[in-house]
């Protein structure tokens, strides 16, 4: 997160100087924290409105505009500069909506969630009708991703997600205490896997968010360039026998979602080797992914590396 804010540079003398890092941790923390408490102040729909008008504004002038750019470029060779001049703008300003809800995430997936969360679901998934059936649920980085484990819960569904922590521990802290409302158990990303294994055995689903680049990934496709991609979804749903299904987050208006359960993902080849399936089930992912992503750009958080960086655009 705090890549986010500061620039380059800066970024790197405070790697070298703790002091001075934890200076610009507290100076972001108060930059964050101050919004975060006007915004609490606010209702979810007003604050959404307030965080966009907000980072619409200043977000373009941030260095990580750089890397959406570069990711948007790739994904979008066909969109002249002016068209993605406006997505990055729209992109920062999904970002400040985002942020301005965390305080409402109570509020929009728990107290409120009957009026502000659309429930779809395609398909008749085991999950939500056999109890324990416990499924591997996965999302990508649109609208407001957070809604997606919230979403799980609300319908009834047990769920264990996963979360990073966060460099700054103002941020971190902050948004620990906001995800807690979303009423799932939540493990840090490093050593995950055996606690995920663990939740599954004991007929809880798990989440996760897999559309980013994964150092010790495999390439699969997406968007027309191999990006090192998860196999561990697909790995969990075949291991434990349970489905595997994509969840869509679409933001409506203001702090209301539309929230889309797919059907479960499925391999093509029921006869080939796991690995293989894993493979066909990934691509699937990526595939639809891609469709999210494609449908509403602006509502796509590209603020991390996708592809090589040596990957000529």
């Amino acid at each position: 997160m705090a890549k986010l804010f500061l620039a380059k540079s800066l970024r790197g003398r405070a790697d070298n100087s703790p002091r001075l890092l934890s200076l610009l941790w507290a100076i972001e923390g108060g930059l964050i924290g101050v919004p975060s408490a006007v915004s609490r102040r606010l209702s979810p729909d007003r604050a959404s409105a307030a965080g966009r008008r907000l980072m619409r504004a200043i977000g373009p002038r941030l260095a990580k505009t750089q890397v959406f750019r570069r990711n948007l470029q790739i994904a979008f060779p066909e969109k002249n500069a002016a068209e993605l001049d406006e997505l990055v703008r729209e992109i920062w300003g999904n970002m400040g909506a985002i942020l301005a809800e965390y305080p409402h995430l109570e509020t929009i997936c728990r107290s409120e969630a009957a009026e502000r969360l659309q429930i779809v679901r395609k398909g008749d998934s085991r999950v939500f009708r056999e109890a324990p059936s416990p499924a591997v649920f996965v999302s990508a980085h649109l609208a407001n991703w957070e809604i997606a484990a919230g979403s799980v819960v609300f319908v009834g569904v047990p769920l264990t997600g996963i979360y990073t922590p966060i460099q700054n521990p103002w941020f971190d802290r902050m948004l620990y205490r906001s995800r807690l409302a979303l009423g799932c158990g939540m493990v840090k990303r490093e050593g995950a896997l055996r606690q995920l294994m663990k939740a599954l055995r004991n007929g809880i689903s798990v989440g996760l968010l897999v559309d980013q680049r994964v150092d010790a990934g495999e390439p699969v496709a997406f968007f027309g360039h191999d990006m090192n991609t998860s196999l561990t979804p697909a790995q969990l749903a075949l291991r434990f026998d349970c489905e595997l299904i994509p969840v869509q987050v679409q933001r409506l208006e203001g702090a209301r979602y539309r929230v889309i359960f797919h059907e479960p993902v499925q391999a093509d080849d029921a006869s080939a080797d796991e690995h293989e399936r894993v493979l066909q089930m990934t691509r699937k992912l990526n595939a639809l992914f891609e469709s999210w992503i494609r449908e509403r750009p602006h509502e796509w958080m590209c603020s991390k590396r996708r592809w090589p960086k040596d990957l000529a655009i």
